[in-house]
């Protein structure tokens, strides 16, 4: 089973600065549901946004949609970089 780390910032989030390789999905855009439905159900992913309150709301949803690998809420950016030992980068 695949594993990923998933960024659902905005993309002036993302800006600031993201983790090396994470896959970057807003959760506050109107196609999120569209663009998160269009990943791997059966892997796992490594989540974070600003503060981790956006994984919270998206964990749910994914797995309404049959994501069936494991969620896993890292938090914010710091926070995930720390637990997956990714730099962060511009």
């Amino acid at each position: 089973m695949a594993d990923f780390v998933l960024d659902i910032r905005t993309p002036e989030e993302v800006a600031e600065g993201h983790l090396d390789g994470a896959l970057v999905v807003d959760f506050m855009a109107e196609d999120f549901i569209e663009k998160i439905s269009q990943l791997d159900k059966n892997a796992n992913y490594r989540m974070h946004c600003r503060s981790g309150g956006r994984v919270g709301k998206a964990i749910p949803i994914m797995r309404e949609l049959g994501f069936i690998g494991e969620l896993e809420n890292m938090g914010g950016l710091e926070d995930a970089a720390g637990l997956t030992g990714l730099p962060i980068v511009q």
